[in-house]
């Protein structure tokens, strides 16, 4: 099932903010928040986060990462 547009754009915008927090492309943003499965928390969330600042954003995206991936 594909998600709506506005999740879409979201995520976009999330991976714009994140690849310029941490000074990598937006490759290589898109790749490690879908490796680290952020993208299905980005994206499941997305309505109570967009509302939210993009400092906010990165850092409840660290913070899952940080408590939910294992390589």
């Amino acid at each position: 099932m594909e998600p709506p547009r506005g999740e879409i754009w979201f995520l976009a915008s999330c991976i714009e903010f994140y690849k310029d927090e941490k000074g990598i492309s937006g490759k290589e943003a898109f790749n490690y928040l879908l490796e680290t499965r952020a993208v299905d928390y980005i994206i499941e969330c997305w309505e109570g986060l967009h509302t939210t600042s993009h400092l906010y954003v990165i850092d409840s995206i660290d913070e899952f990462i940080e408590n939910h991936y294992r390589k």
